[in-house]
């Protein structure tokens, strides 16, 4: 009689886990089976399994605008100190913001600003230099970052 039960039981299992989904089935080819449309059953599974309910992630409704991430970005140089003349080659590594971004490079020696993202700039003169980066979007956020500069 034990054994009875514990045969029916197996059954039971099997049955339940083989209308689950749980895994990968595969059809006659070898190839992987298609998911079912929705409202369809998944193939292989019962006629009365019931179709699975889908929401759409948080803030996937159509007529939402995504907002940005918020902007960083920070200030680097290929070397920041050597012998005059000292040409160095700056960076702006920008993450997040809302396009486009305007760029502000003020090299701290009095010569003009520059408004490219990368900038060359070359130091003449001997003496201790600090170059400002700010990086505006067009949301009205912005960052800035410096960097020291010591020319021999």
């Amino acid at each position: 009689m034990m054994r009875t039960w514990s045969v029916l039981l197996g059954i039971v299992v099997a049955a339940t886990l083989a209308g689950c989904g749980g895994g990968e089935s595969t059809t006659g080819g070898g190839e992987a089976a298609k998911p079912a449309a929705p409202g369809q059953p998944q193939a292989g599974a019962p006629a009365t399994a019931a179709p699975t309910a889908t929401t759409a992630p948080s803030g996937a409704a159509k007529g939402e605008d995504d907002e940005p991430a918020p902007l960083l970005a920070w200030a680097d140089s290929d070397t920041d100190e050597g012998k005059a003349p000292l040409a160095i080659q700056f960076t702006a590594d920008v993450e997040g913001g809302k396009a486009p971004l305007t760029y502000v490079w003020k090299f701290g020696d009095g010569t003009p600003d520059s408004s490219e993202p990368n900038p060359k700039h070359t130091y003449a003169n001997p003496g201790t230099y600090r170059a400002d980066r700010e990086v505006k979007d067009s949301a009205g956020d912005s960052d800035s970052d410096y960097l020291e500069i010591t020319v021999e």
